[in-house]
């Protein structure tokens, strides 16, 4: 058995300091020395004006070097003895639920209630030390995002990825929201922290929520977001949230929440949570020994035995005090400072490192100024909704460097800016230079499938006009042999108050059938040539990045879509808001 096998530090780098406390012993010593050759020199009755005297006994100085070097030894955290304990270890897991409603885009938090929870579901993951966590999001309809996993990694892009425009199903379900999420646990009884971001939960749902609940082992925390004041919905193409009534003001209902979260025995909490609040929400305290099972290996802790050789440097202190002496050993003993969160290496970040970061907390906004790299500019333009001047800007990069995956995201931004044709160029040009290019391949080929489609309707429509002229032509013929079969001056004598009764029921016809054909057009039309549905799933489809998770999960998203799309409008049918 050596030494070290008997003996153990915990801070051994302290103990450097003895080999300093050394060097100013020996430094004292010398400087005695010299002090003592000066009679040599100086005559003795000047030399005692000059010098000054030691007045009373003192200690020999090596007794403090000892207690000095005692004291740093104590501070070192040594220890001759082990504690040996069982380990026991929770099951862990949690559950992510992201409300992906419309109602994320209102602006009461600047720049949006979407940008705080991915902000704060990064705070969140990078506090969760153990266990597996899953991801589930919700709009009209829930959806997994991902499963139970430990690769956090992944579950941070497919958080920068959501968008509530991507949802297949608007809308705020938040009952199907925990029927989805608690599926996806195997064992009832198993504990399961389940954490729910949202700015709303419909009190028709209380009771729905609660009896799904009691089914299983959960601690429930509810992070409220938004503010009581509410905020108007800016959707990612500027526009404003409206409906019939006028804008939509989406207010967080603090005092139902709060009344919601105490009657289930859960915890609410503002969005802007504090260190503290995250400790607090991840707090798995057991309330069953049962959830805890035996650890494979036993837990052997040292035991601190440091503050015994503290006490003889403190009686020495006291008696040091006397002599002026205390700020001196104070200061080498001082420890070392704690590093501080603002750290001067900030100051040689690049503007590109900074935009990162930004990038990293999902936000984009203040990121974009910053970013140099011309790619990076893209790409921000890009998240940020601006297609057409990514596809410029990415245009611009092509001419520099022509690649496949520069026409591929070209083509995304201009799909997106609702410039079909020259997407699909840029789709060909990723083809021609890859040939293998599967996303573009799959991009080109919806976006032909859309433009045979547009094509088909506009056939459809040509016919309907061609159908309705002919009939209108036809009813012209009939009753242009009528009139000639009537009596020219019988016709002069037509009674004036049946004209002016025939003038107002055209007029009225007329004003009945243009209501019609505003439903049958919506207002979309007039800026695009797509209609609201199509613009819908388009986005679905097409905003995605490649080697990035989120374009898996759009995909995704978008065949579920394919299957809900009947569900989205008879939900639009009855008049529930999508918000």
């Amino acid at each position: 058995m050596t030494f070290f096998d008997t003996i153990y530090f915990s801070n051994p780098s302290y103990l450097i300091l003895i080999f300093f406390v050394l060097f100013l012993y020996i430094l004292k010593k010398e400087n005695k020395v010299t002090q003592n050759q000066l009679t040599n020199f100086i005559d003795a009755k000047l030399l005692q004006h000059l010098v000054t005297a030691k007045s009373g006994k003192r200690l020999p100085s090596w007794i403090g070097i000892v207690l000095v070097s005692l004291l740093i030894i104590g501070i070192a955290g040594i220890s001759w003895e082990k504690k040996v304990e069982k380990q026991f270890i929770t099951p862990k897991q949690t559950i992510l639920i992201l409300d992906q409603s419309l109602s994320m885009y209102a602006t009461d938090i600047k720049p949006n209630r979407l940008t705080r929870v991915k902000q704060k579901v990064q705070d969140v993951l990078g506090n969760i030390k153990e266990g597996n966590v899953a991801l589930t999001a919700y709009a009209g309809d829930a959806y997994v995002i991902s499963p139970f996993s430990q690769d956090k990694s992944t579950l941070k892009h497919f958080l920068l990825a959501l968008d509530p425009i991507i949802m297949p199903l608007y809308g705020s379900d938040t009952t199907q929201a925990f029927e989805t999420s608690l599926a996806l646990i195997k064992d009832k009884d198993q504990f399961t922290n389940v954490i729910l971001f949202t700015d709303d939960i419909k009190p028709s749902e209380f009771e729905g929520i609660k009896s799904l609940i009691n089914n299983y082992n959960i601690k429930l925390n509810i992070i409220g977001v938004g503010t009581q004041d509410g905020g108007p919905i800016v959707l990612p193409d500027g526009n404003i949230l409206r409906t019939n009534k006028g804008q939509v003001l989406a207010k967080l209902p603090i005092k139902e929440l709060n009344q919601f979260a105490r009657e289930l025995g859960a915890s609410y909490y503002p969005s802007d949570l504090l260190p503290s609040d995250i400790e607090s929400i991840l707090n798995t305290e057991l309330n069953n020994p049962k959830d805890a099972i035996e650890a494979k290996s036993q837990s052997i802790d040292w035991v601190d035995k440091g503050h015994w050789f503290a006490l003889p440097f403190l009686f020495w202190l006291l008696y040091q005090f006397r002599a002026g002496v205390m700020l001196s050993i104070f200061i080498l003993v001082l420890p070392i400072a704690q590093k501080a969160d603002a750290s001067p290496l900030d100051w040689f970040s690049t503007p590109d490192q900074k935009a990162q970061k930004l990038v990293d907390q999902g936000d984009w906004e203040n990121a974009q100024p910053l970013f140099e790299n011309p790619k990076w500019q893209a790409a921000s333009q890009y998240a940020l909704g601006n297609y057409e001047a990514a596809a410029q800007q990415l245009e611009d990069l092509n001419k520099q460097n022509n690649s496949s995956s520069l026409a591929y995201n070209k083509g995304n931004s201009l799909a997106l800016a609702g410039n079909l044709e020259a997407a699909i160029t840029a789709y060909e040009d990723a083809l021609n230079l890859n040939p293998d290019f599967k996303e573009a391949q799959e991009n080109l080929d919806y976006l032909n499938k859309l433009k045979q489609e547009e094509q088909k309707k506009q056939q459809d429509k040509n016919a309907d006009n061609s159908k309705q002229e002919n009939k209108d032509q036809q009813a012209d013929s009939q009753d242009a042999q009528s009139n000639d079969q009537a009596d020219p001056e019988q016709e002069g004598e037509q009674d004036p108050d049946k004209q002016d009764m025939e003038n107002a029921r055209q007029d009225n016809n007329a004003e009945q059938s243009k209501p019609e054909a505003q439903e049958q057009t919506p207002p979309e039309q007039k800026d695009s040539p797509l209609t609201s549905e199509e613009q819908v799933a388009l986005n679905q489809w097409m905003r995605q990045i490649q080697d990035d998770p989120g374009g898996l999960l759009k995909r995704k998203l978008w065949y579920l879509h394919q299957e809900k799309r009947a569900e989205n409008r008879y939900r639009q049918q009855d008049g529930l808001p999508i918000w």
